[in-house]
């Protein structure tokens, strides 16, 4: 059937509505009934009892049973049959998205004898090759983690630091913080613009999610391996079920507090331009959560609610004017909810609706840091972020070979900043330290992302084989209002812009000052459309008692469209999938596996607001005048002192929509995966795997011609979507400068060993190690290099890299910096993190009291001398050294930054109090040593073009505001009264 057929009929299949087909909301327990003999026992009745009541099936022909569509939890299966002993097995953990295997073997007896199972339930799924970690509320709260959903993520394997990219979107298997995909209770709350987790601001950087690990039962993070089933994503998957009722009413009540006056002290570092000092931090919150029955073993509800408060000091540079406030807080608050229905309407059917979300604001003043090194407080705003989000999902057994599922999702999420003033923002670099005035310049004024999905799914059993296929439809709305604080003007070119304008005071040894524009654009706001369609079809194919094969393919397509191009349509995307497990014992309890996978970047709509749209703005506009009232007509010569001399004095750039290419389709990774995991005592798994990843194609925008060109013929940069390639074409008129693009790359290699167990005998433990090489010359849809969150459209590629003309006009004649043949060549790229080490766990003593650890190591970030891009004058941008080559610091010449250590611990103490209630008494230290290493260090050697940076190698950041240090030592006490 035609995919715009199936869209047709969604509205007929809502009546179905339950979990987003491309998510796991539930687990299952399957397994085989067998008698003293080995032989199967069919008819037999299986009772899977738990918290939600109790679900039957009977057993096929083979004795084989499979319960669905089970909470996440522990379980009792008890199996049954006349001329049998009952048998019955308690304690069955079952995570999310697992199906756990259950092998019962029947004594004939009596029906009243019960033969107990003592053995531990298997911690090794056998049916999957997913890599990665399911990480449980129970453990949650005994380790030492943050509170929100993102800060839980980084205990699983092949999480690692995003660099800039902020610490609520890591990177996955080598992929960039906005490469992954973010699921909640099987609805996709990924950020629509940008590709991030909840909230997302090309200005603030990551403002994540605010839902705190209180509402979850089990995060389940996949880094790479799996099935047709899941997609949307190059780096990895984030699924997380929020806590359900149940038949009894439990609760609690919880309040947390990190204070500022029982911190360490915030290491610091005053730069030339001026840093802004963090002074201290602390953050407090408290809230509610319970479920219980509206009719027991059919109707449940779960709800929650989590105000909380984020405070943070700061305090201007010495000797910038803003001094004169001493320590200023930035204050932001966050309202979290989340609240939850179950039906279960009888034993095969059942219905759940979940509402959460996390609204937040930002009260008026230091939310941008930079904001203490203008001159007066014209640079203060406030914020208004989070989001919205539900789902109603449909679970049901049609006859014990079918089963079906269906879903609704609504995600809605916004962020809007008010500047206090509207004034053009200024930056005065003829001075040391540069000065700079006025409002805030580029701002977001009103983003906002709607995406609606629809879905279903169903599976079929027969043989020894689960077929499942499933379709999905998402219909996104992004509207994107950016503007530019300060009155409109007029361009060189005679039309009146639709925003205010960013502009730098230059020296110049004709004209002692010239006034450049550096941005301004001719329109602001723009409503953007997306289609999203996906289709897998995928076979667990039992051969044998040993061997799983499972083959699947899926297929995806986008459509895209902006204010001026509106059918731009990304196709014929299919993506093979296959993998195999061996059960080398037979028992459940170890595999040897292997998988091959092609995943699929799914595109968000920043791109259809910029490339789509027109851009329409100007990256160069030189005037004589502060009031751009006398712009410096084109062929004039200008020079910054120790610079190249200027003569093209008005650059646009993205006039219209980019040109189309086609044939252009979806970015893809494709990744290979083998490895062997072990359970070699009860609850206690060892694995080893090896995962290599690498770039098939990439979606980028391209300018078809050197970047002297522009210099020797001035003209606007415009733009090609595309797949660019070696073989793509450069403009005929620019051949003559020999320069060509280079294929995209983008290699990842990585060993993994795991140590893990199940909270068994007092203790637990989450332990890996991880050795990566990360090679390349393209880093996904966040560039690291210079902050760039734009997806699709980076500016990676705008400009044939593989260019000698780069350097033998552009540095002699026009003062071009750096070699952009660098930038194309494969190096190492910016999140390459050789060694990661991992260690969590807690233990529980008799008494009540609880320890917790968390430690960490990880490789620094490699570091890479980069100047600025002449005709965006943006810094950042094209290397002077191959990748990787190092930079002198103050503290030497440097390849990485120092390896990050951190010791993490936490006490708790629980007083029980009769029944299930008791009170809760914790404490959490992190950064016990209170380490507090350079974390990176300054890149740029040219804070703009022709602007030389007096803080290279210094441990700041052009992109991250502040000192680059480790957070000194925090604690956080809390208390946590259960019922």
């Amino acid at each position: 059937m035609r995919l715009k057929s199936l869209a047709a009929m969604l509205p007929v299949l809502l009546v179905m509505a339950g979990t987003a087909f491309a998510q796991e909301t539930t687990g299952a327990i399957k397994g085989r009934t067998i008698d003293a003999q080995g032989l199967a026992v069919p008819g037999a009745t299986v009772t899977v009892s738990g918290t939600q009541g109790s679900k039957t099936t009977t057993t096929d022909a083979e004795g084989r049973f499979n319960v669905p569509f089970l909470t996440p939890g522990t379980y009792t299966v008890r199996g049954e049959l006349q001329g049998f002993k009952s048998v019955e097995q308690q304690g069955v953990a079952v995570s999310l998205g697992q199906a756990v295997e259950i092998p019962l073997k029947m004594e004939v007896g009596g029906l009243a004898e019960t033969v107990q199972v003592t053995a531990s339930s298997p911690v090794v799924d056998t049916a999957t090759t997913t890599s990665g970690a399911v990480l449980a509320s129970d453990m949650l709260k005994d380790v030492p983690v943050g509170r929100r959903i993102s800060d839980t993520l980084y205990l699983a394997p092949g999480v690692s630091s995003s660099g800039s990219a902020g610490r609520s979107n890591p990177s996955i298997s080598g992929g960039s913080g906005l490469d992954n995909q973010y699921v909640v209770d099987g609805v996709n709350i990924t950020n629509q613009g940008y590709g991030a987790l909840g909230s997302y601001s090309i200005i603030f950087g990551s403002l994540g999610n605010a839902t705190p690990f209180d509402f979850v039962q089990e995060v389940q993070v996949k880094t790479g391996g799996y099935e047709a089933e899941f997609g949307q994503s190059t780096g990895g998957v984030v699924n997380v079920v929020t806590k359900s009722g149940s038949n009894d009413l439990r609760g609690s009540v919880f309040g947390y507090a990190r204070p500022k006056k029982i911190e360490g002290e915030w290491k610091q570092f005053q730069s030339v331009n001026g840093t802004v000092q963090t002074i201290g931090s602390q953050n407090f919150d408290g809230g509610l959560e319970g479920g219980g029955p509206i009719v027991k073993n059919h109707a449940f509800f779960f709800g929650a609610i989590n105000p909380g408060r984020e405070e943070r000091t700061f305090h201007a540079p010495e000797g910038f004017p803003l001094e004169r406030l001493g320590d200023v807080d930035r204050v932001r608050k966050t309202l979290s909810y989340s609240t939850k229905g179950t039906w279960q309407v009888n034993n095969a059917n059942r219905i759940d609706a979940s509402f959460f979300g996390d609204p937040s604001k930002g009260d008026n003043g230091i939310q941008r840091i930079s904001a203490l090194t203008v001159q007066d407080t014209t640079s203060f705003s406030s914020l208004e972020y989070g989001g919205h989000n539900q789902t109603v999902r449909y679970n049901g057994v049609v006859s014990s070979t079918w089963l079906l599922e269906g879903t609704f999702g609504r995600a809605l999420n916004r962020i809007l900043e008010t500047p206090s003033v509207n004034e053009w923002r200024v930056t005065d670099q003829t001075v040391s330290p540069q000065r700079i005035t006025g409002g805030i310049g580029f701002y977001e004024a009103g983003n906002r992302s709607l995406n609606n999905q629809w879905a279903i799914k169903s599976t079929n059993i027969f043989g020894g084989h689960q077929v499942r296929y499933g379709y999905e439809y998402d219909d996104v709305n992004y509207s994107q209002i950016n503007q530019r604080t300060g009155p409109t003007f007029t361009a060189p070119d005679g039309r009146v812009t639709a925003t205010g304008a960013s502009i730098t005071v230059l020296n110049d040894v004709n004209f002692g000052k010239i006034y450049r524009v550096t941005r301004a654009n001719f329109n602001s706001g723009r409503v953007t459309l997306q289609k999203y369609q996906t289709f897998f079809a995928q076979d667990t194919w039992k051969v044998g008692d040993h061997l799983t094969i499972n083959p699947g393919i899926r297929y995806e397509q986008e459509k895209l469209a902006g204010s001026i191009i509106t059918d731009f349509l990304l196709k014929n995307n299919w993506a093979p999938r296959v993998g195999a497990i061996y059960d080398v014992s037979g028992n459940g309890r170890s595999k040897v596996f292997g998988n091959f996978g092609r995943y699929y970047a799914r595109v968000p709509n920043d791109l259809a607001a910029r490339a789509l749209s027109a851009d329409d703005g100007t990256s160069r506009a030189d005037y004589f005048d502060a009031g751009l009232t006398r712009p410096i007509p084109n062929g004039t010569v200008t020079q910054v002192p120790g610079s190249g001399q200027i003569t093209n004095h008005f650059t646009l750039a993205g006039v219209g929509a980019d040109v189309i290419d086609p044939s252009a389709k979806l970015s893809y990774t494709d990744e290979a995966v083998a490895g062997a995991e072990f359970e070699i005592m009860p609850h206690t798994t060892f694995g080893v795997r090896y995962v290599y990843r690498n770039i098939g194609r990439v979606l980028e925008d391209v300018a078809n011609v050197p970047v002297v060109y522009y210099e020797l013929v001035p003209t606007s940069v415009d733009y090609i979507l595309t797949n660019p390639t070696s073989k793509t074409a450069i403009l005929p008129e620019a051949a003559f400068l020999g320069a060509a693009f280079d294929n995209a790359t983008h290699k990842y290699n990585a060993v993994e060993f795991t140590l893990n167990r199940r909270f068994s005998d007092r203790w637990s433990a989450l332990t890996s190690y991880r050795w990566s090489r990360l090679r390349g010359n393209f880093e996904g849809f966040y560039r690291d290099d210079n902050g760039q969150s734009d997806p699709g459209i980076t500016s990676l590629y705008d400009f044939p890299t593989n260019d000698p003309s780069y350097s033998t006009i552009g540095r002699t004649q026009f003062g071009y910096k750096g070699d952009i043949r660098f930038l194309g060549q494969d190096g190492i790229l910016p999140l390459d993190r050789p060694h990661q080490v991992k260690v969590y766990g807690n233990y529980a003593f008799d008494m009540g009291l609880n320890l917790g650890v968390g430690f960490n190591l990880s490789s620094g970030k490699p570091l890479t001398n980069l100047a600025a891009n002449p005709q965006y004058t943006n810094g950042g941008e094209i290397p002077v050294t191959a990748r990787g080559a190092g930079i002198q610091t103050i503290d030497g010449l440097k390849t990485r930054s120092p390896f990050e250590n951190q010791l993490d611990v936490q006490a708790s103490y629980s007083l029980n109090l009769g029944g299930v209630r008791k009170v809760t008494f914790l404490a959490d230290i992190f950064n016990l040593f209170n380490t507090r290493r350079a974390t990176d260090y300054d890149t740029w050697s040219e804070l703009s073009f022709d602007t030389p940076n007096p803080d290279f190698g210094k441990p700041i950041s052009q992109v991250v505001s502040g000192p680059q240090f480790q957070a000194p030592r925090q604690i956080r006490v809390g208390a946590r009264f259960a019922f």
